[in-house]
């Protein structure tokens, strides 16, 4: 069995492996379904017809959502197009500030924010661009006092102005990433998603599957807390 140490208060999650065989055995988490999908739209443009999958993330899209991206797009080609598909952890501090501007870019439209804008752009550069939720990370693990079930997450909605935040968030996971104590694990969770599940995600997918299993085992939303406890990892 093995951890990952997380960013910024380096908590400290046991047993991973089997967090992500459980994300991914569980009939119940369309959050694979979205890993899973392979978009038919350009990887270089944003489109409305981007929302959709969304939705299996649990997004906030509605049709002013899909009225705001056939607007706005446009506004942002240039910057997704000349955006490489380097993974998160072989990124630069360069690039990574080019991926806060695009994100803060997109999450400054009217009706999108964040968690939005980052369901969206995830499927556009898979390996570079971690979906920023607003429980999950912003309220949860970058917010040092969640500790639950004494303390809940907070329900951020973080828009595109709040640059700072944004840049925070990214730099931690990048940082989580890269960090030597979790390298072998990476390397765990890589093996088991694709020899059990059949399954090549990239390293901020298993994140993001590992730390949204935890969350909720910690945190289930709300009328599941009777039925669903703290996992103990």
């Amino acid at each position: 069995m093995v951890d990952l140490i997380l960013c910024p208060t380096d908590r400290v999650l046991a047993d991973v492996e089997l967090l992500l065989d459980r994300f991914l055995a569980d009939p119940a988490e369309t959050g694979t379904a979205y890993l899973d999908y392979v978009p038919t739209t350009s990887p270089d443009r944003l489109v409305p017809e981007d929302i959709a999958v969304t939705l299996l993330m649990n997004s906030y899209a509605t049709g002013v959502t899909f009225l705001s991206i056939q607007e706005n797009a446009a506004a942002i080609e240039e910057r997704l197009a000349r955006l490489p598909s380097t993974a998160l952890e072989e990124s630069s501090p360069e690039l990574r500030k080019r991926v806060v501007e695009l994100v803060s870019a997109v999450a400054r439209w009217p009706y999108v924010k964040v968690s939005v804008a980052t369901k969206l752009l995830h499927k556009k550069r898979p390996a570079l661009i971690p979906v920023l939720d607003n429980r999950a990370i912003f309220g949860a693990l970058l917010w040092p006092p969640w500790e639950p079930p004494e303390r809940e997450s907070r329900a951020d909605s973080v828009d595109g102005s709040d640059v700072v935040r944004i840049a925070a968030a990214l730099d931690a996971i990048y940082r989580d990433l890269v960090r030597p104590e979790n390298e072998s694990t990476w390397e765990v969770l890589a093996t088991l998603a694709r020899d059990r599940h059949g399954k090549d995600p990239t390293r901020i997918e298993l994140f993001d599957m590992v730390w949204w299993r935890y969350f909720r085992d910690c945190e289930p939303p709300p009328g599941r807390r009777a039925a669903v406890g703290t996992s103990g990892t």
